[in-house]
């Protein structure tokens, strides 16, 4: 599909003055600049589509049936982000993982959702390559290039042309734009902490030992220095609503694996830099995530009394026994396959609302985010 890119800029009016009615090698002009050079904010791609519904999931065996797809395509999403582990390709060869793509390509479920609508994606750890990989994954660059290539960026696509596959679109609609923003969990990440014996406690009263401790030190990184000053500028794009899409979720509270709770630094400079992108013009926000093979909702409170929803939408095929303690819940766990979908500026109704359904059809969380 051709997508259509727009730069704004605005240039400064500069007017030179000659100091002398001669042009002597001596005459140094002077230049008065009456306005700065700006450019306005943009996203790495501008897409002319109206947006009002954005479906979403994760934790898919690209060799499943995957019959939540197909409940899905019945919502009419305008769009659908898969969020990571979009296949399962754990491995130290790249062609493992060229073929679990292949697999997911050839599958009829996928095929007729790629059909239906409009496929946005990042990833996490099982199809970067390895589990709980970070920045030290060997096969980083290769594993990018298979991506990009099955997801079907063009050649020249902003994030073929730097480290990493985080990037944004704008859907510029006639009636109200939606900026999506596809963060990478993976490529700069820092190491985890290896916990201790930690035993915690789950839903149905599942004990379980945690896998990892919060980073303590102060330089530990989830997003790199370079996709935080990108992240940023992101935040001051012009919008009707912003989705920020996270592999591995955001608003929970620290529950001993992957998640941004183990990078508690990381986690506070996002709440920081919503809350001064709120400031500057007051955008409707929330994160959609993935990861953990069960759905929910969770708010976690920040800066100048800011709510910031999370909906996690897990797994298309995948399945867990239990939750994990998650004190910042406020709708789920939903434990069977399942897909998230947010209703954005519906016409009375709430500005966004969230949806969560499971396989068979049934709506199983309803719950108005930002009303």
């Amino acid at each position: 599909m051709r997508h259509r890119y727009r730069c704004n800029f605005t240039f400064a009016l500069v007017i030179i003055v000659v100091s002398s009615a001669y042009f002597s090698c001596h005459t140094e002009p002077k230049t008065i600049i009456l306005r700065k050079a700006e450019t306005k904010a943009a996203a790495d791609v501008i897409v002319r589509k109206e947006v009002r519904s954005v479906a979403f999931g994760s934790c898919a065996q690209a060799e499943k049936p995957m019959p939540v797809l197909d409940v899905t395509i019945q919502q009419k999403p305008d769009l659908f982000v898969w969020l990571g582990d979009n296949v399962y390709g754990d491995t130290q060869e790249i062609s493992t993982l060229q073929k679990a793509y292949q697999t997911l390509g050839n599958n009829p479920f996928f095929q007729r959702l790629d059909s239906a609508t409009r496929l946005l994606a990042t990833w996490d750890d099982h199809d970067y390559g390895w589990n709980d990989a970070g920045r030290h994954y060997p096969l980083k660059e290769a594993s990018k290039e298979v991506f990009l290539d099955f997801w079907g960026d063009a050649r020249d696509a902003p994030r073929r042309n730097r480290e990493g596959i985080y990037t944004s679109y704008l859907f510029d609609g006639g009636k109200q734009d939606v900026h999506v923003i596809l963060l990478d969990t993976r490529t700069f990440r820092d190491n985890l902490v290896r916990s201790q014996s930690i035993i915690l406690e789950g839903s149905q009263s599942f004990t379980y030992m945690a896998d990892y401790e919060p980073q303590r030190n102060p330089d530990s990184t989830l997003l790199g220095s370079d996709q935080w000053r990108w992240l940023k500028k992101q935040l001051a794009v012009e919008a009707d609503f912003r989705i920020i899409a996270s592999s591995t979720q955001f608003g929970i509270e620290w529950n001993g694996y992957e998640s941004w709770a183990n990078f508690p630094r990381q986690q506070e400079k996002m709440l920081r830099l919503l809350a001064e992108a709120e400031r500057q013009k007051p955008t409707p926000t929330v994160f959609i995530t993935g990861d953990v093979h069960y759905a929910e909702i969770s708010k976690v409170s920040g800066l100048n009394g800011m709510d910031v929803y999370d909906i996690t939408a897990s797994g298309i095929t995948s399945t867990w026994d239990f939750a994990t303690r998650n004190g910042n819940r406020i709708a789920g766990p939903v434990m069977e396959n399942n897909v998230g979908i947010l209703h954005l500026g519906r016409p009375g109704m709430a500005k966004v609302s969230a949806e969560i359904w499971d396989a068979s059809g049934q709506l199983r969380v309803e719950h108005s985010v930002l009303p």
